[in-house]
């Protein structure tokens, strides 16, 4: 999927889709199962007790985001018309859905720390400030702006378009989205606390 998001099986390979916050959290998801499972079958790791937790929090909330960004907030449609379209089922979908399955299904309960909520941050403000960084000085991030309804605004999701929302708009939607992410890791953490507690009765 990452490959087929950069338009090199329909003959228009691009580096500008690299530069999506969906293909690199998804990059940064495959780094990091790529390594846990050599682990695994190198016979490092046991089932239950993941390589590196923190780094694999910050993969998996990075494809969560992913997930839900491209849901909730921009109306994201697969289309088959292309390799490239269709990468975006595996890339928006089955990804976000795999990794959090792995958690769910493999890795004890109650091992996460109210703290390991925060981490889940650390994927999207990196992608912001790449985005401040790469903006100012002239350059663009990503292919486009992405989702319905997109304009042909450098910023590449609508959310950063800061022509069309000014500063205060785009500060606006990053803060809830911020505290959204929170959430869904603050939730996280206490469902496998919860868990975890029942668990060891």
């Amino acid at each position: 999927s990452i490959v087929a998001t950069t338009g090199a099986f329909d003959g228009a390979f691009s580096w500008a889709a690299l530069g999506m916050f969906t293909t690199q959290s998804n990059i940064l998801c495959a780094v990091y199962f790529t390594i846990a499972t050599g682990r695994l079958l190198a016979g490092k790791d046991r089932t239950g007790r993941p390589f590196a937790p923190v780094f694999k929090g910050i993969a998996t909330m990075s494809v969560v985001v992913t997930f839900l960004v491209a849901w909730l907030i921009l109306h994201m449609a697969v289309s088959f018309e292309s390799a490239a379209g269709a990468s975006l089922l595996g890339l928006h979908i089955l990804v976000p859905l795999m990794a959090v399955a792995d958690t769910v299904l493999f890795d004890a309960r109650g091992q996460l720390r109210w703290r390991d909520a925060f981490y889940g941050l650390t994927a999207p403000l990196l992608y912001l400030a790449e985005f401040v960084i790469v903006t100012a000085f002239g350059g663009q991030l990503g292919a486009g702006m992405a989702g319905p309804g997109a304009s042909t605004s450098s910023a590449p999701y609508p959310f950063l378009d800061v022509a069309t929302l000014g500063v205060a708009g785009v500060s606006a939607s990053v803060l809830a989205i911020a505290v959204g992410v929170l959430l869904c890791g603050i939730a996280g953490v206490a469902l496998d606390r919860l868990v975890g507690r029942r668990r060891h009765r």
